[in-house]
């Protein structure tokens, strides 16, 4: 059997090492020349999930994205970018604020809102949801994700990224239709299968660990990596991070083999000094008790928002949320009506002011103790 190489190559920064490092992760998939001939029409798609800056790590570093656009314009290449932001009303403040938009002015690359370009209408896997046409008017995507640590998902990297070519607000649509992290990630895995050839390149010289993956801390991880095959990198990514895959539900299906049967790893990873903070999730903890257990304990165990004093009352997480769970009053913290959450973490990632954690129940709290304890 023919394993998904997954490459690495170690990189301490975005200036002088970036472009070494990423020849040397790309050489072990045969480089640009084997990954796309000329003519051809490529879709870049970086994680613009905020207007945030590339210091805070919450989106796909401008310079990876000037080193990509370069190489696949050498092969010959027919160069698009694109993504859809959280908040896809905010797009050119995204743009701006994440550099993307000056780089791909600067390498004189078209920058693609997916919410002008049409959508295609998908069925997969008992899921329909509508895919950016930029994707399918694609030859090849090459998916950049940035490696963070995620409260709904656990790890969010190449899989996740791809939820990006689902434009407008059906994103978080699919949040309220299906709020478990198991039925979520099941659409993940079903919009993945149903793409066209794609190829990662995941972000990881500065991470995120905590409360992302828009309000946790950057963190220097010091590597690229790359993959034909997202599902394989992201179990990687989890080797690489000492992440129990059985924690991130779109990877469960083979958290229990061995890594060396699920992919071939190639390159150099430095060694990180100490684990990431990576938050503890409500549907994981459900996943580790018999199923009599969990009918009986389930209401006691959720994920919501809280409030900080940080709030500026821009009333972002109120247009987010999928489920109306929330509302702002003047002059106070939004106001959440507990049995309306979801636990999607949408009023989360568009918070611009690192305002929102999300609070876990005293019983999951309890459980995350006894697990870190065992």
């Amino acid at each position: 059997m023919n394993l998904s190489v997954v490459s690495f190559a170690a990189c301490a920064d975005y200036g002088h090492a970036l472009a070494p490092a990423l020849k040397q992760v790309l050489a072990h998939h045969g480089g640009w020349s084997a990954l796309v001939q000329p003519g051809q029409r490529v879709l870049v798609k970086p994680n613009l999930l905020a207007d945030a800056t590339p210091e805070q790590a919450v989106t796909t570093h401008p310079e990876v994205v000037r080193y990509v656009v370069r190489g696949l314009r050498q092969a010959g290449a027919v160069v698009q970018v694109g993504d859809s932001p959280a908040s896809a009303m905010n797009v050119a403040r995204v743009w701006q604020k994440s550099g993307i938009g000056a780089i791909c002015q600067e390498e004189q690359v078209p920058l693609l809102s997916f919410e002008q370009g049409g959508l295609r209408q998908i069925e997969r896997d008992g899921f329909v949801f509508g895919v950016a046409k930029a994707a399918y008017e694609a030859d090849l995507i090459v998916n950049l994700p940035k490696v963070k640590t995620h409260a709904l998902t656990t790890l969010t990297a190449a899989v996740k990224n791809f939820y990006g070519l689902l434009p407008g607000y059906q994103k978080a649509q699919l949040h309220k239709a299906y709020p478990k992290p198991s039925q979520f990630c099941r659409l993940l895995r079903a919009l993945h299968a149903a793409l066209p050839p794609n190829f990662s390149i995941a972000d990881g010289i500065v991470g995120m660990e905590g409360e992302g993956p828009a309000n946790g801390k950057p963190v220097p991880l010091g590597f690229l990596a790359a993959s034909r095959d997202a599902i394989a990198l992201d179990l990687a990514l989890c080797q690489t991070l000492r992440i129990d895959p059985r924690r991130v539900p779109y990877l469960a299906d083979r958290a229990h083999l061995p890594p060396a049967t699920c992919f071939e790893r190639r390159g150099d990873t430095p060694l990180l000094a100490r684990d990431l903070d990576v938050p503890t999730g409500a549907g994981h903890m459900l996943q580790l008790l018999p199923e009599s257990l969990v009918r009986l304990i389930a209401p006691l165990v959720w994920v919501r928002p809280a409030f900080t004093r940080n709030c500026v009352a821009c009333g972002r997480c109120v247009a987010a949320c999928p489920a109306q769970a929330l509302r702002v009053t003047k002059g106070s913290l939004p106001i959440l009506q507990a049995k309306r959450c979801i636990a999607c973490c949408c009023c989360h990632e568009v918070c611009p002011v690192q305002a929102i954690r999300m609070q876990r129940s005293p019983l999951l709290r309890l459980l995350g103790t006894f697990r870190e304890l065992t």
